[in-house]
């Protein structure tokens, strides 16, 4: 189990240009970690990072607080959905419900079974 001591070591070896504001008065590593518990790891510390840093590690676009990192990763995961898996999956729910509906005496049904078309068809 890391301290928060430590943890403030790792920080100050990913921001290294934070030593030099100290070492040229500007801060103080008191007032660095304060701010550093408060505010945590946001993007207020970029400066403080190498140049070729700043590069690797440049912020997500963000509107209206979504990422674009996030609506990628849904889509990715959209990406791996197989539509005749949930197609069956949708027939299979459809046929529950029409037992279920049978057997409360209720027959009736707004869609037939082969109404849900393969997705393939929009899903490509």
């Amino acid at each position: 189990m890391t301290s928060r001591m430590n943890e403030f070591r790792e920080f100050v070896q990913k921001h290294p240009l934070l030593n030099d504001d100290v070492h040229k008065g500007a801060n103080t590593w008191q007032s660095i970690y304060e701010e550093w518990v408060l505010y945590g790891e946001d993007n207020r510390w970029d400066k403080y990072l190498k140049p070729e840093e700043k590069t690797k590690t440049k912020p997500e676009e963000k509107v209206n607080n979504i990422s674009f990192g996030n609506v990628k990763k849904v889509f990715d995961y959209a990406k791996k959905i197989n539509p005749d898996n949930l197609n069956k999956t949708l027939n299979n729910v459809q046929k529950v419900i029409q037992i279920a509906q049978t057997v409360s005496g209720n027959k009736t049904i707004s869609a037939p079974v082969n109404a849900i078309s393969t997705f393939s068809d929009w899903w490509d």
